[in-house]
């Protein structure tokens, strides 16, 4: 079957860019422009003028300890819920629908989506490759034959022909309405999940003095129609230091923490068995105008 997948060197230049077709591990376009499929399983569309940095996105680091906390189990009720709604409105396309999980990391949520709908194609996107380096060996796990087929690339510039999908996901990652608009048939749905107000509340209250809720903004968006919200929010416990750890390390938080605060989570079970921090989460689905 066709992938929708576009020329990002001839889209420098053309509004309308032509698709690439796969010859073996290469993709190429009618002017002989080649990407090749990589041994962890992606290919690479970002062009280096597009980078702002040698190697963008996620560290090996942050994809590890995100792999770790999230394969706990800790966030597994945003996952189911995010599943039964890729599979709600993927009922809806007379055939098997195609989802575009823009900004997809290391696969925890890709594979969760597309396990959890028959017959569905799934594009991941990410800027880190690193993350879609584990994104390979998750995709391919437990022997499965998984129709998920990953690109190295910015959500700002995404390597899709117009109207190419039924539903895009957008799972803390920029959202990029505008493309969005252009990459998601008219009628479609993009999902999207946003941390709400007391997210990981405790985990803020550990590491600055004057912790401050995090802000919602107004869900109305521009050509798009808010089908529905979801809340989901839990408790969480963690009993490790290292669970711990690798929470901090996956939030942004890691990066804007003095070593000073920071010390008090890393030394946390020193003194302390446990510890317990809200999780909150807001699932918004959208129909295209």
């Amino acid at each position: 079957m066709e992938m929708p997948i576009t020329c990002p060197v001839c889209a420098e230049k053309n509004a309308a860019p032509p698709l690439l077709h796969r010859v073996n591990n290469t993709l190429r376009c009618p002017e002989n422009h080649c990407f090749d499929i990589s041994s962890k399983g992606y290919v690479n569309l970002l062009l280096s003028q597009h980078k702002n940095v040698k190697d963008p996105g996620d560290s090996k680091e942050m994809v590890a300890a995100r792999r770790l906390f999230l394969d706990s189990g800790a966030y597994s009720g945003l996952r189911g819920c995010l599943c039964e709604c890729a599979a709600k409105y993927a009922g809806n396309s007379p055939e098997p629908a195609t989802l575009l999980d823009c900004g997809c990391g290391e696969g925890y949520y890709t594979v969760g989506m597309y396990d959890a709908v028959p017959g569905i194609r799934i594009f991941g996107v990410d800027i880190s490759k690193n993350a879609l380096a584990a994104a390979h060996s998750r995709i391919n796990a437990g022997g499965v034959k998984r129709d998920i087929f990953c690109a190295a690339a910015s959500v700002f510039r995404l390597p899709f022909r117009d109207s190419c999908a039924d539903i895009a996901a957008v799972i803390f990652a920029p959202f990029q309405r505008e493309e969005l608009l252009r990459v998601v048939k008219p009628g479609g749905v993009v999902i999207t999940a946003i941390p709400g107000e007391r997210h990981l509340w405790g985990l803020k209250s550990l590491i600055y003095d004057q912790p401050r809720l995090n802000e919602v903004k107004p869900y109305e968006i521009p050509g798009m129609e808010l089908l529905e919200k979801r809340v989901v929010q839990n408790e969480l416990t963690i009993t490790s230091q290292e669970l711990l750890n690798a929470l901090f390390t996956m939030t942004p938080y890691y990066y804007k923490t003095s070593p000073r605060d920071s010390d008090r989570l890393y030394g946390y079970f020193g003194t302390h068995s446990r510890f317990t921090t809200e999780t909150d989460f807001q699932v918004l689905c959208y129909r295209t105008k």
